[in-house]
Formats: structure tokens, C-alpha cells, sequence
């Protein structure tokens, strides 16, 4: 227990509420809501584009996405919409959907029954990333969380079906798909998992890009050495690379600031 603003706080209880396993659509409404704000809340946008998408607890095969033109700041749990395997709308009156988040929400779900949450990403560091022959390199240490994670996909506007599968077969293999030139998409087993990937992916290319501008030699990481590191952190009781440190203190900031994402 902590003591935070003279109130006695129980944080392994409040910390474990919000890790288990989604009970009810209501519980992934919620959990995805917030999963948009956070995004907002550390400048993880792009407008009306990029998106996230949650399975849903009641009935696998179905997901929730967000209405195409809401601002990931305006999204509640109620404002989420239903989809089927197939991509269509439960109910046939909602609103817009974005074709491609429609695409991902059955690529990746239809594709990994391991997973519940994924964010899909255009940051402007990881495009820049995505965009050499290098990719990602072991220039700080959020790249040695998540390098083993990493594929490569080349960017296509038209995404058909011969595109589809091999979407599928790279993020059947990998928990987190760089687009050339793109963006990113990053997968979890909960909303934390896929936020704290998307966050750390975003740091580590912001961390490479401003490396190389500075026109000095640059010091990477022995690949080796930061696999031998990976084993040593996977393995440590010290800390959670699954977002789990951090998640159930973004909502309580969520819940001073914006806790009406839960309407």
C-alpha cells in the first residue's frame, strides 16, 4: 500500500483489477476507451487516422473499433462499434468505419487467438525508421526491449487480399509489424501490453533519429550483448515489459483528468 495525497492507496489490488482478463464487452469498451486516451495523452495521434481495436470478452470472433473521423480524445466506451469476423457492423445503422482498421481488426484476430488489443500507429520517428534499410537499431535500451519483437512489412496503399495474407503471416510471427515508410502496428495480450510497445517503439526510433543527426559516430549495442541483456530483463522480477508497472497509474491520471471515457 501507498500513501498518495494523505489517502491510503491499496496499489497491488487496484494494479491486478485492472490486468485481468476482460469479463464483459462493457470491461473491453472500457479498457479500449482508455486505450485511445492514453494514446491522446502522450501525443500518439494522427488526426483522424491510425486507430485501435480491442476483441471482444462476450463473443471472440467479434471486435470494437472507433468511428472513422472522432478524435481519439472524443472516444467513450459507448461510442465503439461493434464488428463481426468479417468486418461488418452488428448493428447496420452505426456510423463510418475506417475500411483498413476493419482490415486489421480481422487480420490480427482472425489470425492470433493470443491476442486482444492492438494499436496501430503513425508516428513520424518510427516512418522515418521504417524508412532505411537499417530499420531499428540497438541505440538505447527501449530498442533492446523490443527488437527481438520487430517485423518488416512494405507499404501498400491498396491493401487486397494477396496483401492480407501476408499481413497475416508477418504478424502471426511477430508482435510488432513496422510499415515502411508507414507506420507501426503493435499487438497485446491486454490494452497495456499493446499501448506500452507502441510507446517504447516510439521512443526507441525518436532516440535513433536524433542519434544520427548528430552527424557523430554512433555507439550501438552489440546484438549479442543486448540479447544477452533481453534474457537478463525477461527474466528479471524487477520490472514488467507488458505495461503492467504502468497501467493502473494512466488510469487513475485518466480518471482525474478525462473520466468521462468510461460514458
Amino acid at each position: 500500500m501507498i500513501l498518495i495525497n494523505s489517502i491510503l492507496f491499496d496499489f497491488s489490488s487496484h494494479l491486478n483489477n485492472h490486468l485481468i482478463m476482460s469479463k464483459s464487452d462493457q470491461d473491453v469498451r472500457c479498457e479500449l476507451s482508455a486505450l485511445y486516451r492514453i494514446l491522446h495523452m502522450y501525443g500518439m495521434t494522427d488526426l483522424a487516422n491510425q486507430c485501435a481495436g480491442a476483441r471482444s470478452a462476450e463473443d471472440k470472433d467479434c471486435s470494437f473499433v472507433h468511428p472513422y473521423g472522432m478524435f481519439y480524445e472524443e472516444i467513450t466506451a459507448s461510442s465503439l462499434v461493434k464488428i463481426d469476423k468479417d468486418g461488418r457492423k452488428i448493428n447496420s445503422d452505426g456510423p463510418w468505419l475506417n475500411d483498413g482498421c476493419i482490415n486489421l481488426a480481422q487480420w490480427i484476430f482472425n489470425s492470433r487467438s493470443d491476442v486482444n488489443f492492438y494499436v496501430h500507429g503513425h508516428a513520424n520517428d518510427v516512418m522515418a525508421v521504417g524508412g532505411t534499410k537499417e530499420g531499428l537499431m540497438y541505440l538505447s535500451q527501449a530498442a533492446v526491449y523490443l527488437n527481438h519483437l520487430i517485423g518488416y512489412i512494405d507499404y501498400e496503399f491498396v491493401e487486397d487480399k494477396d496483401f492480407g495474407k501476408k499481413f497475416e503471416n508477418l504478424i502471426g510471427k511477430h508482435d510488432i509489424l513496422i510499415t515502411r515508410n508507414h507506420g507501426y502496428y503493435t499487438v497485446g495480450k491486454t490494452a497495456a501490453e499493446a499501448f506500452f510497445r507502441a510507446y517504447y517503439l516510439e521512443q526507441a526510433c525518436t532516440v535513433q533519429v536524433k542519434n544520427l543527426s548528430m552527424g557523430l559516430s554512433k555507439h550501438e549495442i552489440d546484438k549479442q550483448k543486448a540479447a544477452y541483456f533481453w534474457d537478463n530483463m525477461s527474466n528479471s522480477d524487477d520490472y514488467n515489459y507488458d505495461g503492467k508497472t504502468e497501467w493502473a497509474a494512466l488510469l487513475r491520471k485518466l480518471d482525474r483528468e478525462n473520466s468521462n471515457y468510461k460514458s
